[in-house]
């Protein structure tokens, strides 16, 4: 079953210091139409040294795309891409005809190390006859058509046999609301998809995100410091399996 990026591993920060450790999944308004399966990519080196992602075009209208691979990591408590030649991506770039798919590549070209490593595929939609939405902004009185096309950011985990997550959470009350910190010290991501937190009857639903092992992100909960309680967080982890945490209120 194919599904929209949107839909899965989505991740945003309220603020750059905060080290959010994912890009969000979402492209941009644009790119319903298009679909991948899977959304999340992992690799066992010792199993394989590559893997693979399927692209599903919906339309009726080709399109055209490049694909780029970034390393990704935390510095500073701040998310940091870089260029990187760690792995090998085909194709990397390739038309896709209405309602076709596309199989895209990924192969590890560096030797693992203990802990995770991770990286984010970019893919990129670039002008291809009408494929690219347009749209019409005034600037000092002249009208300007700019190109609106749809990028996809997936992530790339690279993860050895042992390593693991090691999460803790800290909640603290702001006002009517709970500013949450969720920290992992671990080897290995946690994602936190269909996330929603929950405290005396009152219920946030959050947006999908992963933490990378070494790295923080802070979240509000908006209304859930004037409920009673402790607070409870549900979401499905990186495994893919329902995960249930309670964190004390102080």
């Amino acid at each position: 079953m194919y599904r929209s990026v949107n839909e899965t591993d989505g991740i945003r920060t309220r603020r750059a210091g905060r080290a959010l450790l994912a890009l969000t999944l979402t492209a941009l308004a644009g790119a319903q139409g298009f679909g991948f399966t899977p959304t999340a990519l992992n690799l066992d080196p010792t199993r394989s040294l590559s893997t693979q992602t399927t692209m599903l075009n919906t339309t009726r209208v080709a399109a055209k795309f490049t694909v780029t691979a970034r390393a990704w990591r935390v510095e500073d408590g701040r998310m940091v891409l870089a260029d990187t030649r760690d792995l090998l991506v085909n194709p990397a770039e390739f038309i896709l005809p209405g309602g076709a798919s596309q199989v895209v590549r990924v192969g590890l070209r560096k030797k693992p190390g203990a802990a995770e490593v991770a990286y984010r595929l970019f893919v990129q939609q670039v002008p291809y006859g009408s494929s690219v939405p347009q749209t019409t902004v005034a600037a000092d009185g002249i009208d300007v058509r700019l190109d609106l096309p749809t990028t996809f950011s997936l992530p790339v985990y690279v993860a050895p046999p042992g390593a693991a997550a090691r999460m803790t959470y800290d909640a603290q009350r702001q006002g009517n609301d709970l500013i949450l910190r969720v920290a992992n010290s671990g080897t290995r991501h946690e994602t936190f998809n269909a996330l929603r937190a929950s405290r005396g009857g009152a219920r946030v639903d959050l947006s999908s995100m992963a933490v990378l092992g070494g790295a923080a992100v802070t979240l509000t909960l908006p209304g859930l410091g004037a409920a009673s309680g402790e607070l409870t967080l549900e979401f499905l982890n990186a495994d893919a399996r329902p995960a249930r945490v309670t964190v004390r209120v102080p």
